[in-house]
């Protein structure tokens, strides 16, 4: 059973964030629409960021030094760690008690490594699911019968 508190329930993707905060236990989900976040230019990257090249031991061809990195893959890591950061501010700032999540399987993975501990502590339910389009009446039955442990 959780302590009396607010609530504030964060789904994302790798591109968006959105956050609906339950002030008590049975109140409505508000959307705050100040923490609508949604990926920023300072996160994607420039098709002239090419990883390093090097030549081939024999012959005259080249390829990329990237380990496998895909730079889609890395706007993402950076969007989900302002994110994080954000969260981890607003915890220690005392704005919330309980911390639901809600994201893609790599998402919620990428955003639950990089939450500051303050913010960590505080999560009491997650989802790996992508519900950042459904609509406040589905994200409040979904994510309010993932606290009461039905969903």
């Amino acid at each position: 059973m959780l302590e009396p508190g607010r609530t504030w329930f964060v789904v994302a993707d790798g591109r968006r964030a959105r956050v609906l905060v339950e002030e008590r236990r049975g109140a409505p989900l508000a959307e705050r629409d100040d923490w609508a976040m949604s990926i920023s230019p300072d996160d994607t990257y420039d098709p002239q960021d090419r990883p390093p090249r090097s030549f081939d031991r024999v012959g005259a061809g080249r390829h990329a030094m990237d380990k496998g990195r895909n730079l889609h893959e890395q706007e993402q890591v950076n969007f989900l760690n302002r994110v994080a950061a954000r969260l981890g501010e607003a915890a220690k700032h005392g704005a919330f008690a309980h911390l639901v999540l809600a994201a893609p399987p790599r998402a919620l993975g990428l955003l639950r490594e990089a939450l500051p501990a303050p913010a960590a502590s505080r999560i009491c339910a997650d989802l790996a699911k992508d519900v950042v389009e459904e609509d406040n009446a589905a994200l409040r039955e979904r994510l309010t019968g993932l606290l009461r442990g039905s969903a």
